[in-house]
């Protein structure tokens, strides 16, 4: 008896020790993507993420500007991304950050010259860049079926 109460303790110790890490497991990114002059928010560019010499993520603006998106923790190499931004009608932004905790940020883009200059080449753009369509999918219980006389 006198063991058991040593044995439930060391138990209750791991448990608890298993719980508890203190290394993020993703990061989250927000960004909004605004242009330097105009004050204008850019809507559709292009954001690509690097971490090493690896490209960890792709995302796109939405109609305000903003870009949200997590970052896998084991995928960022040294705590640093590097984000490279195709804004529509602006030179290419690439600028690094080093990742402690979630970034919340502004980016500035300059209008200059671009090889992405209108919304229709979304397409075009999605093949220079290598961009593979992100696949989700929903998990739906069946469905219930009601008959009525």
């Amino acid at each position: 008896m006198k063991h058991l109460i040593y044995i439930i303790i060391a138990l209750f110790s791991i448990q608890t020790n298993g719980q508890d890490s203190t290394e993020k497991k993703h990061f989250r990114v927000d960004l909004l993507t605004i242009e330097k002059n105009t004050k204008d928010t850019l809507v559709g560019s292009i954001i690509e993420v690097f971490s090493g010499e690896k490209r960890i993520e792709i995302d796109m603006t939405d109609f305000d500007g903003i870009s949200i998106f997590f970052l896998k923790s084991h995928d960022i190499v040294n705590n640093k991304i590097r984000l490279k931004i195709h804004g529509l009608s602006c030179s290419i932004f690439e600028k690094e950050y080093e990742l402690s905790n979630d970034l919340n940020t502004k980016v500035y883009l300059e209008y200059g010259e671009s090889e992405y200059t209108n919304r229709n080449q979304i397409s075009e753009m999605r093949k220079k860049l290598d961009i593979k369509l992100k696949l989700f999918e929903c998990k739906v219980e069946e469905p219930i079926i009601i008959i009525k006389n």
